[in-house]
């Protein structure tokens, strides 16, 4: 995925190996899916796809490269009951927990693990998606001179 060829038809540089190169979130309806992340996160870009397309392509305003995809689950695949979410969790910088914990729940997400001190430097939460796909906020404490 870091190789392929970007959306002006130029080939993107190679990742160093190790590097996050696609976030997949899996998804009964992508398109419904879509919606809740747009307004969640400004900064993602989605880009146009056809209406049988089953993957709704993401990138990120920062880093540059990194991209993502809310992916259709397979007909009949179910999703697995897990309290706090399925799968890996990535963690999104966020300017304050407080205020995106209120416009998670607005948009119909839930908190599965409260607000929790990061050492000095910041504080994190987990919340799940109104799929139930789980994932992590960061909000750096800029008091802390060795913060991120």
């Amino acid at each position: 995925m870091s190789n392929e060829a970007s959306e002006t038809g130029a080939k993107m540089p190679p990742t160093p190996q190790g590097a996050p190169c696609w976030i997949e979130i899996p998804s009964v309806e992508p398109k419904k899916l879509k919606e809740f992340y747009a307004a969640l996160f400004p900064a993602w870009n989605f880009r146009s796809a056809a209406e049988e397309d089953p993957v709704v392509h993401y990138t990120f305003a920062q880093p540059s490269g990194l991209s993502g995809g809310i992916i259709k689950l397979p007909e009949g695949c179910t999703r697995s009951e897990h309290p706090m979410g399925v799968g890996f969790t990535v963690y999104y910088f966020v300017e304050s927990v407080d205020e995106i914990e209120k416009k998670i729940s607005e948009l119909g997400g839930k908190k599965v693990l409260d607000k929790t001190a990061e050492r000095t430097h910041g504080w994190f939460a987990n919340y799940v998606d109104p799929e139930g796909n789980r994932f992590g906020v960061f909000e750096v404490n800029q008091a802390d001179s060795g913060a991120m």
